[in-house]
Formats: C-alpha cells, structure tokens, sequence
C-alpha cells in the first residue's frame, strides 16, 4: 500500500513538473510586428543572436526602399542610403552592432554597404578599395559573420569578367581600445602620441590602433588617453 501511495504520488509530481515545463515555455513565447519607415509594407531578412536587434528593409513614407535596424527601445531606424533613393539591410552581427547590405549611391549603381553606430553607412568599394582590382565592385553583402569580421555577397570581378560573382571580405580585426599604446610595443611614449596626431580627424571603421577608444574617429578622446598614460610600460 505504501508503495502504491508513493507511486502515486511521484506521478502526480512528475506531471506537475511537465505542465510547469509547459506553462514556462509558452510564458516566454512572444510575436512583435514591427511596423514600417511610413509605407506600407517592411520585411526582416536578419536577427542578432539574442533577438533584441532586427535588420530588413521597408517602405518610407515616400514608398521608397529603406534598410533598418530595429530593437525595442528605438523600435525601426531609418539607416539612410549612399547618396540614392533606396537601401536594403541583409545581415547583422552577433551582438546587432555591424549591419550589411546594399544601398544606391549618387549615381545609381549598388553598392555593398556596412553600418554601425560610430560610423553610420559606408560604402564597402571605398573603405576597402585596396584589396580592389581596378573596375571591380562589391555590390551586394548578404551576409556577415557573429563577430562582425567576415562578410558575404556578390559584386563585379573585372579579371573574370563575372557580373555576378560571390565574394567573401576578411575585414581584419575588429577595433580593441587600449591604453594609448599604438605602436604595441609595451610603452606609451612620443612615438604613439604621434601616430594619434598623424590621423587627427580620420574617421571610418578601419582606422586601426590609432583610434585608441575605438569609437570610429580619433580625435581629443584617443589623445588624452595617450596623455594620460603617458609614461606607461616604459
């Protein structure tokens, strides 16, 4: 009899424990719409890996195509073009700060773009114009890796005479702010204040040590840090 009751009651628990597990899932499911720029329609092509930042593009106001970066907090943000009338966000890094895909510029041709918060959206062929062969174009980016180095997409490869032709950018490691030391010999010394001089009002996201906080320009910021650690590891 003892053991029936325990029986029991073992799976009485157990199947409390299933419709826990149950009412626990279905608490954290969740559906957001996330409306349009004004027009009437928006479609979400990439996701941070937590959820909290969407990218796609929808219509504006004026029924153009625009990209966009959605979290909760700023619900969808209009990230702009190259100079035309339209854009498209494909792809966003793990943690939602890069965000890839195409935009027109001034002249109509499509260029493949990147856009984070420091250096809002710049086109791809300028930034990494030397590894370009002459007439080549990046046109597209679909896709970018979790951490923000690797991107993908298509463009013009003029030594294959392909117009479309898949690529894959290696943007190098991505910005680490430090102590002012540039040159990464283990002093901070004239040698790195210099360096900071040098690229005094560069902006863009591939400036490299010399924006020493890593926010996209070097500018008083990086050198008072210079300054203050002037002296160190010496």
């Amino acid at each position: 009899m003892m053991r029936r009751s325990t029986q029991t009651i073992e799976r009485a628990l157990y199947g409390a424990l299933v419709m826990w597990l149950v009412a626990a899932v279905g608490w954290s499911q969740s559906l957001t719409w996330l409306g349009t720029l004004g027009g009437d329609r928006g479609l979400a092509r990439g996701v941070s890996a937590d959820g909290s930042v969407v990218v796609g593009w929808a219509y504006n106001d004026a029924g153009q195509d625009r990209a966009f970066r959605w979290t909760q907090a700023t619900g969808m943000v209009d990230l702009g073009t190259l100079g035309g009338d339209w854009s498209e966000a494909y792809g966003v890094s793990a943690d939602g700060s890069v965000v890839v895909g195409v935009a027109q510029n001034a002249v109509r041709l499509l260029r493949a773009f990147r856009w984070t918060a420091a250096g809002g959206m710049e086109d791809l062929n300028t930034t990494y114009a030397s590894l370009l062969r002459p007439s080549s174009d990046l046109r597209m980016a679909r896709a970018i890796s979790p951490d923000g180095r690797y991107i993908v997409g298509w463009g013009y490869n003029a030594a294959t005479g392909r117009p479309v032709e898949a690529f894959l950018l290696d943007t190098g490691p991505r910005c680490t702010s430090h102590n002012g030391d540039v040159d990464n010999n283990g002093c901070v010394d004239d040698a790195d204040l210099l360096a900071v001089l040098f690229a005094f009002g560069n902006t863009g996201s591939n400036l490299g040590r010399v924006d020493v906080n890593c926010d996209g320009t070097v500018d008083d910021a990086d050198l008072l840090v210079v300054l203050f650690n002037f002296g160190s590891g010496c």
